[in-house]
């Protein structure tokens, strides 16, 4: 069964944009309360420990969402942020990443914070680098069978 542009673009704001919207939307609700807990004692961590390692994760995902997005076919983005999507989503959270921190300046309790920024940026790095060594594999795997089919006739 073909698929049609209206299903592919249906299935691209299903599959990509509502997972990235929602995980942004949730990011906003955290930072908008006054006092999150920290179960960081109760797991006998540090509680920044517990505190930075959720900021990488939580911007590692997005930027994983974003690149979602931002790899999709076909792209409507402009070109430069087709070509290459890894730095795209890194970029977006990096940004999203500041928004949230200012927001934060606005909450009863709560401060911007830089220290909580490079976590996040830790988290976006990482993500990124996993995306390229994912993608470089994949590139590798798809050359290999490439030439297995050529030898192989």
């Amino acid at each position: 069964m073909q698929t049609t542009p209206a299903r592919r673009h249906i299935l691209n704001i299903l599959l990509n944009w509502v997972p990235m919207l929602l995980w942004m939307a949730w990011i906003y609700w955290l930072s908008a309360q006054p006092k999150l807990p920290h179960p960081g004692r109760k797991a006998g961590i540090s509680d920044y420990l517990f505190d930075y390692s959720a900021h990488a994760f939580v911007f590692g995902v997005l930027t994983f969402l974003a690149w979602r997005v931002f790899a999709a076919r076909p792209c409507i983005f402009p070109a430069f942020v087709c070509r290459r999507p890894i730095v795209s989503a890194g970029a977006f959270s990096a940004l999203y990443a500041v928004v949230d921190e200012i927001h934060q300046s606005f909450v009863p309790g709560r401060w911007a914070n830089l220290t909580d920024w490079l976590a996040d940026m830790a988290g976006i790095l990482i993500c990124m680098g996993l995306l390229a060594l994912g993608q470089k594999g994949w590139r590798s795997f798809q050359k290999r069978r490439f030439h297995a089919r050529i030898r192989a006739g």
